[in-house]
């Protein structure tokens, strides 16, 4: 493991909304458990973003997920937010490498590709798991109830 002063490390590939926000929720849930040691992502702006509000370096930022698994682990959890055509690929590398992989929603269109997916996890025997929807936790269940029975009123829109 590459554990850091006892904290548990993250890679991410793809600093878009998604990774921010499960970054954000560590920082806010998890301040003291966690470490970022690595971005890829091709964008100047995210990169400057790496730098800045993680504190990340040279050797830390990479151009591309295919940069970043070049190099060897360096962390105990990759998070993928990539394009969803990419994750088949990341998931495979990352799994190989030895890091246990939280990939966004869709993993794949694709049965096979799932499959695939899969079983490089139970081969590997690292974590593969994914982001998902919370439709179906307490809040989201009791507000449907809600909006069901009518006692809020008509449904109008959601935003």
């Amino acid at each position: 493991m590459k554990m850091t002063q006892g904290k548990v490390t993250f890679s991410v590939m793809g600093l878009g909304g998604r990774a921010s926000a499960y970054l954000s929720a560590l920082q806010a849930y998890a301040p003291h458990a966690y470490q970022l040691v690595a971005v890829a992502d091709p964008d100047p702006a995210k990169q400057a973003r790496a730098r800045s509000e993680y504190g990340l370096g040279e050797g830390q930022i990479f151009d591309t997920d295919l940069d970043m698994m070049a190099q060897p682990r360096l962390s105990d959890v990759a998070i993928i937010a990539t394009q969803d055509k990419l994750h088949l690929r990341d998931i495979r590398g990352l799994l190989e490498k030895g890091y246990d992989v939280l990939c966004e929603k869709p993993m794949s269109y694709d049965r096979t590709e799932l499959i695939a997916m899969g079983e490089k996890a139970r081969q590997t025997g690292r974590v593969l798991s994914i982001c998902h929807v919370l439709r179906y936790s307490p809040f989201f269940v009791k507000l449907k109830e809600l909006i069901d029975s009518g006692v809020i009123g008509q449904l109008v829109s959601i935003q």
